[in-house]
């Protein structure tokens, strides 16, 4: 059994989560082969299939997988609960499939991004916003602003800076409107992007 099968036979998701997890791999493994190609578009498909591989745990047990494999939680991050479960999946893909730093990052920070997001990091945070399944006014902005950015721009590299930059404003913006709580890595993943667009031709939002 590949490892590819193993997780898959292993998720234990609600049927609208597995439809999801299913959109993310198939986007990002397009996503990889468009703007990375030096990423394995099969290992990029492997940390999609666990990136919401607790997702749908209860508080006590994600806190339980944080004692467990020592997954440390500031204060701030605590009072954002769905930010536990990028942190224990990660682990689980580290620990339980041995898989390697690239997909664990890549899960690691696929919720909340974070400055110099590596090629992996990007092509796993990305997925998870515009997989064609996700139909929320949010997700269907961004996936077309991106669309149009492809089509705009000259270097796709740019085009997808620009969509997720695009996607942080938007999830910043949402946050704020909810009086939720921020998680810092988010706004340095922003002001990341910013900074790297100012030094291209590729600037407007």
């Amino acid at each position: 059994m590949s490892i590819k099968e193993q997780i898959i036979r292993d998720l234990k998701l609600s049927e609208k989560r597995l439809k999801h997890t299913f959109g993310v791999a198939k986007c990002a493994r397009e996503l990889a082969l468009r703007h990375y190609p030096h990423l394995s578009a099969d290992k990029m498909e492997i940390a999609a299939l666990l990136h919401d591989f607790t997702k749908e745990y209860s508080l006590d047990e994600q806190k339980a997988l944080c004692e467990k494999y020592n997954i440390y939680i500031s204060p701030d991050e605590a009072l954002s609960p769905k930010l536990y479960h990028a942190k224990t999946a990660a682990a689980i893909a580290k620990y339980v499939y041995g898989l390697d730093k690239e997909i664990e990052s890549a899960i690691y920070y696929h919720t909340t991004g974070r400055a110099g997001m590596t090629d992996a990091e990007e092509v796993i945070y990305f997925a998870d916003y515009i997989e064609e399944n996700r139909t929320d006014k949010a997700c269907v902005d961004v996936r077309n602003y991106y669309l149009a950015q492809l089509s705009a721009e000259k270097d796709p590299i740019v085009a997808l800076k620009k969509g997720i930059l695009y996607s942080l404003d938007t999830t910043i913006k949402y946050l704020i409107e909810e009086g939720q709580y921020i998680c810092a890595s988010t706004i340095e993943a922003r002001n990341h992007f910013i900074k790297y667009l100012s030094h291209t031709k590729g600037t407007g939002i």
